[in-house]
């Protein structure tokens, strides 16, 4: 069996050999340690090489199409971002495009990358690399926020002139479907098994995985941490490790990412990631993030009136998605960070299991806060029927895209396995 630590709370523990179809969670805080897909590979090639020519189909073919009065205009996903460049809003602009096209993008080419490379074990040790980056895109991916996006931005301007959707939209929802078919297909597992290992040795065989990492050493009888047990648990490919010094602790044998026995100044960089967003999430609310313009009058909405707007117009549902992804989940983000950084400095011991499922939340839903974004953005990309009727983003876009990445950093900068720290084992690591 393979001797692992959770990721969420560092409890050592050996997996078991997983039936297909089966997943194996921690004891302690709950977190999925591995799963055992049927046919790993193969299903997540198809799936990708399907992703592929969808996403290929999504950012060429129109989204939407509005048409008034003789007039007629389309927006494609990089026409949005784009339009938003053109009205000086340049960072929003680079934010959608990360988040709906190079993300996204990213995360296809990594995943055929590394399925296709590894199916002559040995695989290079580079493949290792890929799939770092594929974890780094992942979060980022937000096929599922921009489609309800898409679908709010129609109902916005359903009453200003005739929409019609394109093959864009349709091809984004397949998107929506595909990725989380290929995460849940794709176990990382079986490709660490057949990569080269970062010091030049090949794999272990495959009677000999189920043994002690090398460089590690056995869990002992009373080890309930891996830190308590003298491991460390890489980040990157979760192979257990013994580090070459306390302060220090190198580089793992395996993938040849950085060790770390908690992540370096934790407290202090979600800290001030928090504050900063805390500051930007006034004037998010406060200024306007969109000025329509039509038959010589000017009207601004701020992210409130748009909820108003969306309620009046007896779209009540969806008023209710926008408040609650553009005003409390930010809100509620900002509050439970803190709230968790300030019971980790306090060295607070109860509810440990409850913290960290707060904080998995936190993480999950963070993603969703940029539904406003994409919602101004395509309004923006579509109404543009000079001198009929136009509408520009506001200086509240920006603030409120600030907002979205800064809390999403933020969640992934903090540790939670700091949650189970006692106060003196986390003085002494200097987290």
């Amino acid at each position: 069996m393979e001797t692992v630590a959770c990721p969420d709370c560092d409890l050592l523990q050996r997996l078991p050999e997983l039936p297909p179809g089966g997943k194996a969670r921690c004891p302690r805080c709950g977190q999925a340690l591995a799963t055992k897909p049927t046919d790993p590979l193969g299903r997540a090639l198809a799936l990708t090489l399907t992703a592929a020519i969808v996403f290929i189909v999504a950012n060429t073919a129109p989204l939407m199409g509005l048409s008034a009065v003789g007039r007629h205009a389309s927006t494609t996903i990089v026409g949005g971002a784009y339009q938003m460049w053109v009205q000086g809003q340049e960072v929003t602009a680079v934010i959608v495009a990360f988040c709906a096209v190079i993300a996204p993008g990213s995360y296809i080419l990594f995943m055929l990358t590394i399925l296709l490379a590894v199916r002559r074990p040995p695989a290079p040790q580079w493949i290792g690399e890929m799939l770092r980056w594929k974890d780094a895109m992942q979060p980022w991916s937000m096929n599922e926020v921009m489609i309800l996006g898409i679908l709010v931005a129609l109902i916005k301007i359903a009453e200003l002139a005739r929409v019609d959707p394109g093959v864009g939209m349709y091809a984004v929802g397949g998107l929506v479907a595909l990725f989380p078919a290929i995460m849940v297909t794709f176990d990382p597992r079986e490709v660490w098994k057949r990569i080269e290992w970062a010091d030049g040795q090949a794999p272990p065989p495959p009677e000999a995985r189920g043994a002690t990492p090398r460089r590690g050493r056995a869990m002992t009888a009373t080890a309930l941490t891996a830190a308590q047990a003298g491991l460390v648990s890489c980040e990157t490919c979760a192979l257990l490790s013994q580090p070459a010094d306390a302060a220090e602790p190198g580089y793992c044998p395996r993938c040849g990412g950085e060790l770390a026995l908690r992540r370096h100044h934790s407290i202090q960089y979600t800290w001030a990631l928090v504050i900063a967003a805390a500051i930007c999430f006034i004037p998010a609310n406060v200024l306007p993030v969109l000025t329509t313009n039509a038959l010589g009058s000017s009207d601004s909405d701020t992210i409130i009136g748009g909820v108003v707007f969306l309620y009046t117009s007896g779209s009540w549902p969806l008023a209710l998605i926008v408040l609650v992804a553009s005003v409390m989940v930010p809100l509620g983000k900002l509050i439970a960070l803190s709230y968790l950084l300030i019971t980790v400095q306090r060295g607070s011991l109860g509810s440990r299991r409850e913290r960290t499922r707060l904080y998995r939340m936190v993480a999950l839903v963070g993603r969703w806060s940029m539904l406003d974004v994409f919602v101004d953005t395509f309004i923006v990309a579509l109404v543009q029927l000079q001198p009929l009727m136009s509408v520009e983003s506001g200086p509240g876009v920006v603030f409120f895209a600030a907002v979205v990445v800064l809390t999403m950093i933020a969640a992934e900068s903090f540790d939670p396995r700091l949650v189970w720290d006692s106060r003196a084992n986390r003085e002494e690591r200097h987290v």
